[in-house]
């Protein structure tokens, strides 16, 4: 169940106030949109509250696009969460042809028309936001307009060529678009600076991974969650600093430790940060930060704390996901 609003959206709240509070929020609304019954009030409640804080900071900011971004993922959360409660109760992304809304249900086609605009906003603003060209994708579907949803999926697939979702959706739509294998440095369609850290631990013999992805935008922040990552690698692995230096190093790390940058106007680098740990002088391991390329853009370039991007097919908001399955 979506958590409720703690900030009343009143005149005097801030922009900055109302950002933090819809992207705070839009995590659990846009995450629980497949799985919240109709009478689901908190997710309703939630919901509500996002529209509210993105819909007062555009009549200031018509521009802003961290509020673009999220209304779009709101909208296209609501759209699920009417495809699922009202027309389609085992409507799955990465399944069969989406099934259409009946040119009969007004709410669910006022819907399609709202999340398309608002996927189409976005782009106006931003161009190469395949976040966007996906869900405008997504709501075409939904509203049976199967060309401009092909477009859009191909357009997505463009900017981001290993976004499995948006390849599936577009050959469940067209089964001969077979799109040329990618060759090349990992696209980067972001215009924001920020990072992902990625950690695992193995879970199987077989080199299954239970993985933790962290979205940040702020350098002290990497730090810190590199050092809270190092922690918990030592946790579960107090003799790993035994091993360092040696052939076996290697061998005793169990599962990856990766800083992953995304820079502007450049491919996507990753720092095995492993590379950067050394023996600490009160035992265990310790990060060497001279080795650790922490670029340090300036503030109106980093990507804002509560504008979602998406990677490979997934969505990433500010902060620590829940541990998925690689």
């Amino acid at each position: 169940m979506a958590s409720r609003s703690t900030v009343r959206v009143t005149e005097n709240t801030s922009l900055d106030a109302l950002l933090a509070e819809a992207g705070r929020l839009l995590v659990k609304v846009a995450g629980d949109a497949e799985f919240a019954d109709e009478d689901d009030e908190g997710w309703v409640d939630g919901a509500r509250t996002v529209r509210e804080a993105y819909t007062r900071v555009q009549r200031t900011a018509p521009e802003n696009l961290e509020a673009a971004v999220g209304l779009a993922v709101l909208t296209g959360a609501e759209l699920r969460f009417h495809m699922v409660n009202h027309v389609d109760e085992t409507w799955w992304e990465e399944g069969p042809p989406i099934v259409q809304v009946p040119d009969g249900d007004e709410a669910g086609r006022l819907l399609v028309d709202e999340a398309a605009g608002a996927a189409r906003h976005v782009l106006s603003l931003d161009p190469d936001n395949n976040l966007a060209a996906y869900l405008e994708g997504l709501a075409h579907e939904c509203g049976g307009v199967r060309e401009e949803a092909l477009r859009a999926y191909r357009r997505a697939l463009e900017l981001d060529p290993w976004d499995e979702i948006a390849l599936t959706r577009a050959q469940e739509l067209d089964d001969e678009y077979d799109p040329a294998r990618y060759e090349g440095p990992d696209p980067n369609p972001h215009a924001r600076h920020f990072w992902l850290l990625r950690s695992s631990e193995r879970i199987s013999n077989s080199g299954d991974e239970r993985v933790l992805y962290r979205r940040l935008s702020d350098p002290a922040d990497v730090r810190d969650a590199i050092e809270s990552v190092l922690s918990d690698v030592e946790a579960r692995n107090p003799d790993l600093a035994r091993f360092w230096g040696t052939d076996e190093y290697l061998d005793q790390q169990d599962g990856g430790f990766d800083l992953i940058t995304y820079a502007p106007g450049r491919p996507p680098t990753s720092f095995d940060v492993y590379d950067a740990l050394r023996p600490a002088s009160s035992g265990g391991l310790e990060v060497d930060w001279d080795a650790v390329d922490i670029d340090e853009p300036p503030p109106a370039l980093r990507l804002p704390l509560g504008q979602p991007v998406r990677i490979d097919g997934r969505t990433y908001f500010h902060g620590l996901h829940e541990p998925v399955e690689e």
